[in-house]
């Protein structure tokens, strides 16, 4: 049970921080406390910033795969990965674009505030996101991507 309650804590935290500030303080006998409400007057208090997360679950593929191209040689569809470098799922998909000799673009969403604004204007919500044509993948499966590369030519 004790193990279960900073995991509720943190979901209530990520759940409520979409729409407000949240705070975290610790009381006189040590107890951390976690409110939308200020804090009581006197108490140090941090505001709790939201953070990425991985993607958890199956990946999620949205849009449409681009038209066939014509045959005339045309210059690589743009693939762009949203990503971060602490993110498992992302290293998942650095390692399948390196083994297939995929071209892409990596962005990295924490340490570029122009590539956070671009993840964020996409929808983005967590990490990876991979963006083919006008496909995009929230999270990372093998199987998936690789559908969205054959549909836009790859």
């Amino acid at each position: 049970m004790r193990k279960l309650i900073p995991v509720l804590v943190m979901a209530l935290v990520a759940a409520v921080a979409q729409a407000q500030e949240i705070y975290r303080w610790t009381d006189a006998n040590g107890r951390v406390h976690y409110s939308a409400d200020k804090p009581p007057a006197g108490v140090k208090s941090k505001v709790v910033e939201s953070r990425v997360s991985s993607i958890v679950g199956p990946a999620t593929v949205t849009g449409k795969p681009p038209a066939p191209r014509a045959a005339a040689p045309a210059r690589p569809l743009d693939v762009v990965m949203y990503a971060t470098d602490w993110c498992g799922y992302c290293r998942q998909a650095r390692e399948f674009f390196a083994r297939g000799g995929i071209r892409y673009t990596e962005l990295d969403i924490e340490k570029s505030a122009a590539a956070h604004a671009e993840y964020k204007g996409l929808g983005g919500r967590g990490v990876p996101l991979i963006v083919v044509g006008d496909q995009r993948m929230s999270g990372f499966s093998e199987a998936r991507l690789t559908q969205m590369l054959k549909a836009a030519g790859h």
